[in-house]
């Protein structure tokens, strides 16, 4: 008597058009990054970006459709990066006085790559967008939540009671480093306008805390 035929084990085969789709539009989202960190918003249309990654404009349309399409995806994508940065960095067990050096040197790189330029590039088109406009906003909101929310173990793993509750000081943080973002790509230099050493030196006061 046969024995029955064994069960096929086997996993399942990806969806290859699925595969090369998503694959497509991460390529698209990079090359709309590198348009916007190069020649700005107004030179990001939708033709540049399919030329910049080498592909056909159709393609372009059928997966953002619009460029505010295209621009809210790139948002999405940046903020997704960012925040994953951030969280990673809020939970990795070191005081608060070292994450915040790390939190100087992110921006030091984040200047470098471009990253704040496409931040205020978008920043800017939101000012005639209400839709990226609100997703701009989203975005500092997320930022500003983690900030609060390791305010609020910093004060309780030292016993430090705050000079204003953890969503406002917050939100000054978060106003302390969007102003010497902006400042710096108007040009300021740092010999000028010491942003860069001033929030150094607010590690070393955060340390001065933690120590006592």
């Amino acid at each position: 008597m046969s024995s029955p035929p064994a069960a096929d084990t086997q996993e399942p085969r990806p969806d290859q058009r699925l595969e090369r789709g998503r694959a497509t539009r991460a390529q698209l989202l990079t090359a709309a990054t590198a348009v916007l960190r190069e020649h700005g918003y107004t030179a990001a249309s939708m033709r540049a970006v399919a030329d910049r990654a080498g592909t056909r404009l159709s393609l372009v349309q059928y997966h953002f459709g619009s460029k505010r399409g295209l621009l809210l995806a790139v948002m999405d994508d940046l903020t997704e990066q960012l925040l994953t940065r951030q969280q990673s960095m809020f939970s990795d067990g070191r005081p608060l006085a070292q994450q915040w050096r790390t939190a100087c040197d992110y921006l030091r790189d984040d200047i470098h790559t471009g990253y704040v330029r496409i931040l205020w590039e978008l920043w800017a088109a939101g000012l005639a967008d209400p839709e990226l406009a609100e997703r701009w906003r989203r975005t500092q909101r997320s930022w500003r939540e983690l900030i609060a929310e390791r305010l609020e173990r910093w004060q309780a793993e030292c016993d430090i009671a705050l000079p204003m509750p953890p969503r406002a000081l917050a939100t000054l943080i978060g106003n302390v480093f969007e102003g010497a973002e902006t400042e710096i790509l108007a040009g300021a230099r740092e010999e000028e306008s010491p942003h860069l050493e001033a929030l150094e030196a607010c590690a070393t006061l955060i340390a001065r805390a933690e120590r006592s």
